[in-house]
């Protein structure tokens, strides 16, 4: 059971369980693996593109399940032992902890009303674009931006309309410039979705005075802003600047986020924060039967612990080295046929390749040497963005991302060579 890897046949050298048509591979040596990762096997794959964090142990998750399941009971075992409201919103032993947090982090008073649960914050995503939009609602995302929300969005049937991204975040004079103009053709502004913090794909981040100005454009015309904020405590260097949530005074701004980038990603636990009056729409609209309840019950116990914080602080350090392990190789193997700018959290570099080299041939070069692209195009919906790739530089040893960049600096200068 390769859980972090896709195992590949030894012989053939297939995958016997498929290649991710969008993930950024790498090969890595068995004898590099975790103890619980050596299998009798010769070669492993691993999905550099997915972002997977440095996660909080087997073991860890081990004993706190076994205390879950003990203390917990039946309840753990139920739909939601809280009755209609744990349905739609959630554990409310984890709503509640998460509102303390909140409430201390965005300097609002928060209770577990103003929280929602969902299997990732994907799912919070959805459940907003379902309970908040009608077909032919106008919406503004950046240019580049988070494709299945993206894909949640079309779904609703809004009229989506992009607004540009520059080293400060999304362009606020240009949302205004896109809010005037669906008033003068007569359609109704709802939504305003962003990533304001270590940006997707771009890593950048929304400046104080931006974010100033888009929450009071929010109340100004009576708009939801959706701040998409998984990657908000994964910064590297400095913290970045407030919150939307923490900023807005007129109750329109939601935030989402996700144990994924912090924990594991394999736990599919999200939650949205908002207005209780949104929070109530988004628990209406939702068609399954909620979150289960066992995850957020280990996750309620690691908090009350006091284990997360410090295990935030251990896994900026160990992205941190592998940043500027990632750094260093591109440096010395990429440049000048890549340009990208430093990323000061987030788990990605955004690399933009040099006019004249065919990104077709620098793919399959990589290809060859068991490393494949995740580009550009994922993230704009057409060919503005074929001249970039996303390079992830978390989920593997450092070692072996220095080995992907050679390859990728190899295959740059051969397709530069013609």
């Amino acid at each position: 059971d390769i859980r972090a890897g896709v195992v590949v046949d030894a012989d053939s050298g297939r995958e016997r369980m498929g290649l991710d048509e969008v993930a950024r591979i790498v090969y890595f040596r068995p004898d590099t693996l975790p103890p619980r990762f050596q299998p009798e096997l010769l070669v492993t794959r691993h999905y550099v593109s997915r972002g997977w964090p440095f996660a909080f142990t087997n073991g860890v998750q081990a004993s706190y399940l076994d205390v879950d399941i003990r203390t917990g009971g039946i309840a753990a075992c139920e739909y939601a032992a809280g009755g209609m409201e744990e349905m739609g919103k959630g554990y409310i032993g984890l709503r509640e902890v998460l509102a303390d947090r909140l409430s201390r982090r965005e300097g609002h008073s928060f209770n577990r009303q103003n929280v929602l649960l969902g299997n990732g914050s994907s799912n919070a995503l959805s459940l907003c674009a379902a309970a908040l939009l009608d077909p032919g609602d106008g919406v503004i995302v950046e240019s580049l931006s988070y494709p299945f929300m993206l894909k949640y969005l079309a779904g609703r049937g809004a009229d989506v309309r992009t607004v540009p991204l520059d080293d400060e975040g999304m362009d606020i004079d240009a949302v205004e410039v896109q809010l005037e103009a669906f008033r003068a053709e007569g359609v109704t502004p709802k939504l305003i979705y962003t990533i304001a913090t270590f940006q997707v794909p771009t890593g950048s981040v929304l400046s104080l005075a931006r974010r100033e100005r888009l929450v009071q454009l929010a109340a100004e015309w009576n708009v939801f802003v959706i701040e998409d904020n998984c990657y908000y405590d994964m910064y590297l260097d400095t913290p970045p600047p407030p919150t939307l949530l923490s900023l807005d005074t007129s109750g329109l701004v939601i935030q989402t986020d996700s144990f994924s980038k912090i924990l594991a990603p394999g736990l599919r636990v999200g939650y949205a924060t908002a207005h209780e009056t949104i929070i109530d729409a988004l628990a209406t609209v939702r068609e399954d039967h909620g979150v289960n309840q066992m995850l957020p019950r280990l996750l309620e116990a690691y908090i009350n612990d006091g284990m997360l914080e410090p295990h935030i602080e251990r896994a900026r350090a160990i992205n941190r080295d592998k940043r500027d392990a990632a750094l260093a190789a591109l440096n010395e193997h990429c440049v000048p046929l890549v340009s990208f700018a430093v990323p000061n959290g987030g788990i990605y570099f955004w690399l933009e390749i040099a006019p004249g080299i065919d990104l077709g041939q620098v793919s399959a070069h990589m290809e060859a040497e068991g490393v494949a692209c995740r580009p550009g195009e994922r993230f704009t919906g057409d060919t503005s963005g074929r001249q970039f790739l996303r390079m992830a530089f978390l989920p593997v040893p450092a070692e072996e991302l220095v080995f992907g960049v050679e390859a990728m600096g190899r295959a740059l200068k051969a397709a530069a060579a013609g």
